[in-house]
């Protein structure tokens, strides 16, 4: 958690924030949730993400303005969809992702952050402050789609640790979502080789 500590409050003060919007879901993914999921990823986050379900994209803006750079706005690239906003806490970056879909390796997945909090997201404390993080399944799979081994080998031996934390979810996001040929072989190939 140490390598967390520059961002400390920066995650304070959205959590401070969006305790005030009732009945929000978001959860923190990126480097910064797989520090606090204890994946080694060999160095300090730059950034913090949160992902958001679309409903949410607006109210969680309003209670985030005062640290604004911009306002929400749908964003694509060859693989990825979603509306993207901005914003700069204690000099930190922070990202807010909202209805975040992947597309890649023949796959479709789709981010469902209220699903995900309420059924499988990762807990941790700071600062006296309980807040939700994206599970490793996501992670995983996200960095599988995006072609980051570095990253998806060291989530998978995290993963393989704790099993009973961690496999419902996989077992849910692959139920919930359409996997391509591509995906499966290289899923395939992590469990056998790891």
């Amino acid at each position: 958690m140490v390598l967390l500590e520059p961002l400390f409050e920066a995650i304070t003060a959205i959590h401070t924030q969006l305790q005030q919007v009732p009945g929000v879901r978001w959860l923190i993914g990126g480097s910064c949730g797989l520090l606090m999921h204890q994946v080694d990823i060999g160095r300090s986050p730059r950034d913090l993400d949160i992902y958001v379900d679309v409903h949410d994209v607006e109210a969680i803006h309003r209670a985030l303005q005062r640290y604004s750079t911009d306002t929400p706005a749908f964003s694509r690239t060859p693989i990825y969809a979603s509306i993207l906003s901005h914003y700069q806490i204690d000099g930190h970056p922070v990202e807010v992702v909202g209805d975040f879909k992947v597309q890649a390796l023949e796959s479709s997945y789709q981010v469902e952050a209220a699903y995900l909090w309420e059924r499988h997201s990762g807990h941790t404390e700071i600062g006296g402050q309980e807040l939700r993080v994206m599970p490793l399944a996501h992670e995983l799979v996200f960095n599988i789609l995006r072609n980051r081994p570095d990253r998806y080998e060291a989530i998978y031996r995290t993963m393989r640790q704790y099993p009973e934390q961690h496999m419902q979810a996989l077992h849910d996001l692959l139920e919930r979502n359409s996997w391509g040929t591509p995906f499966r072989r290289e899923l395939d190939r992590l469990i056998d080789s790891l």
